[in-house]
């Protein structure tokens, strides 16, 4: 369906009713990865951890239709987490914060990555809100926030799975650093994260100012994104009609050289399925 599309972001998240050690987690991903790789370049998964132990399990079923699979996404703070993005992944996924933080976390992956003569890919999970002007934009940056109660929006953060996270507390610390309306630096803004865990920026502006936000961070080096909005149908109309027309895009998996010029005959393409 996606002819090679595909794009995989691994997340290090505890399991719903579980509380695991930041260091299992990441072992525990390190492992899922690492037999993801033998299911989709090798015809046997022979895997043998300190979580996962699998032993002559055709991979069959699941050879992909990309060459070597899909990319990796994948996000983190800790060492651990960096020394898996830097070994094993493809695009390193950061959250919104000032540009000079954004350009010290790609510089601390990269030097994991050189380790491993590897060269990464980098990319930015942000919010938007895009009008025909600033003021316009400013407006219902209030606006989405103007009824939200602190300790209800407090409540909304702590169900998240992931509210404990580092990450999670680099954006926290963002809210805090930012002027009196929640702007940490031009354009950036940080009052979606009173009500949600995770991610917690937006770029607010006319469709200039974020096309140019965009710039400045592709010349950083970044060129993933991933965009919403609030409500997400309504704002990805008001992107797509602003700011969607002047991007220039690409895509990764072919860019990667991992999509085949013909479907391959595997299960998940055009092969034979049981």
């Amino acid at each position: 369906m996606l002819e090679g599309r595909l794009t995989v972001n691994i997340i290090s998240s505890d399991f719903p009713g579980q509380k695991e050690d930041s260091n299992y987690r990441y072992q525990r991903s390190r492992e899922v990865v690492e037999i993801l790789k033998q299911a989709w370049t090798q015809d046997e998964i022979n895997y043998s951890g300190e979580v996962y132990d699998f032993k002559g399990l055709t991979t069959d079923p699941v050879k992909p239709y990309q060459t070597g699979g899909p990319l990796l996404y994948f996000g983190g703070y800790s060492p651990a987490a960096l020394e898996l993005c830097g070994q094993h992944c493809d695009v390193y996924l950061m959250w919104p914060e000032v540009q000079d933080a954004l350009a010290g976390r790609m510089k601390a992956v990269n030097q994991v990555a050189e380790k491993y003569d590897r060269t990464l890919d980098y990319g930015l999970r942000v919010h938007m809100i895009v009008r025909d002007t600033e003021k316009e934009a400013q407006e219902y940056a209030e606006y989405i926030t103007s009824k939200l109660d602190d300790e209800y929006g407090r409540m909304i953060r702590e169900r998240a799975l992931d509210s404990t996270s580092l990450g999670v507390s680099h954006q926290a610390k963002n809210r805090e650093l930012a002027d009196e309306f929640g702007y940490i630096e031009p354009n950036l803004w940080t009052g979606v994260g009173r009500a949600r865990s995770g991610c917690g920026a937006a770029l607010v502006g006319s469709a200039d100012q974020v096309l140019s936000k965009i710039e400045d961070y592709k010349k950083m080096g970044i060129r993933a994104f991933i965009f919403s909005g609030y409500p997400h149908i309504e704002e990805a109309e008001y992107f797509g009609k602003l700011v969607m027309p002047h991007l220039e895009t690409c895509s990764l998996p072919h860019t990667y050289g991992r999509v085949p010029a013909a479907t391959p005959l595997t299960p998940l393409a055009a092969g034979v399925r049981r």
